[in-house]
């Protein structure tokens, strides 16, 4: 297609899309965590379709470092695998007013015995249009011990990784969450060329 064809047809499909009649959403399925919701959706010919939506509170990922400049990754038992993997400490906002941040510093200190003085937000990601919830990633430095006992079913841990061998674990299929390994690899890619500014 041409430039001016495929600019045509987006104008074309755009107002489309402005005809489309949307009705509301009702939940269908209110679980521990997850919520699914479902709502019509008229389009311009009359046709009808029923889409549905998962969601659930937000999430953070937390990447900490200790004085010795090494990422705390964090060996843990998950029920999916049957067993140990390596993971980051990470966990839901347990109430929908309590921020990303306030819900990392509490996450931190459950996984890990550690607080940390210097925060930084690393990534924001959005899985579809069809999951509704954010998931947010922090690093954290200048840590410091603060316990707080969490609701882990079995015991965490701590894995004191340099951030080369942590990019090579999750290059390697060694840390299996891809959205943890993509994280740990842009990190390293950063920090080895200085484009990190922390």
């Amino acid at each position: 297609m041409t430039g001016d064809t495929v600019g045509k047809l987006s104008t074309h499909m755009s107002r489309k899309v402005r005809k489309l009649k949307y009705g509301p959403f009702k939940k269908v399925y209110s679980g521990i965590i997850f919520e699914i919701d479902q709502r019509p959706v008229r389009y311009p010919d009359g046709t009808r379709k029923i889409f549905e939506y998962c969601s659930r509170n937000d999430s953070v990922v937390i990447m900490p470092f200790d004085d010795r400049g090494r990422l705390l990754l964090i060996r843990e038992f998950r029920h999916r695998h049957g067993g140990n993997v390596l993971f980051l400490p990470a966990g839901r906002r347990d109430k929908k007013h309590e921020s990303p941040l306030k819900a990392a510093h509490r996450e931190l200190r459950e996984e890990t015995g550690f607080d940390a003085k210097i925060w930084k937000h690393f990534h924001t990601k959005f899985p579809t249009e069809n999951l509704l919830w954010t998931a947010h990633v922090f690093l954290a430095k200048n840590l410091f011990p603060a316990l707080l006992v969490g609701d882990e079913d079995f015991p965490i841990k701590l894995v004191p990784t340099s951030i080369k061998k942590a990019a090579q674990l999750a290059l390697d299929g060694k840390i299996e969450n891809e959205f943890l390994a993509y994280n740990i690899i842009r990190l390293e890619y950063l920090m080895r060329r200085g484009r990190l500014g922390w």
